[in-house]
């Protein structure tokens, strides 16, 4: 016996600095991994306002803050995920890099979130189609 569930996993392939390096498996209509992403970039974005690697005088202790910085915002992101995609989205990189002074991280949320954004709504819009359909009746 099986019992079969669709929950609307899609693939996502992750381009880094022109590369394919590999695919990231999730729901994207599943409005929990929404509400963790929005903790996560919440976070990330407080997290680095507090960087304060300016002061390279001790440039030992700076790398290590960063390297700190690094995994929790790394671990955030799996966690909100429920796997560990930071290792495939950023590489050897910190999450912080920036290019065109725009962080890795920030690249990242912006590409998915619009697409969780988007699948959730068309999803909503279906159910609420396929309820309006079967509840008409007790509407009258």
């Amino acid at each position: 016996m099986q019992l079969s569930i669709d929950t609307g996993v899609k693939s996502i392939e992750i381009i880094r600095d022109g590369e394919h390096v590999g695919d990231v498996k999730f729901s994207t209509s599943d409005p929990a991994l929404l509400a963790r992403l929005r903790q996560v970039s919440k976070k990330a974005e407080e997290i680095q306002q507090g960087i304060q690697l300016t002061d390279t005088s001790d440039l030992d202790s700076a790398l290590d803050e960063a390297i700190r910085i690094d995994k929790e915002t790394r671990s955030l992101l799996d966690w909100a995920f429920g796997s560990p995609v930071s290792d495939l989205v950023f590489g050897d990189s910190f999450c912080f890099t920036t290019s065109g002074g725009v962080t890795a991280m920030e690249q990242f949320l912006a590409g998915v979130m619009p697409i969780i954004e988007e699948s959730f709504a068309t999803e909503v819009a279906a159910a609420q189609e396929r309820q309006d359909k079967y509840l008409a009746k007790y509407r009258k």
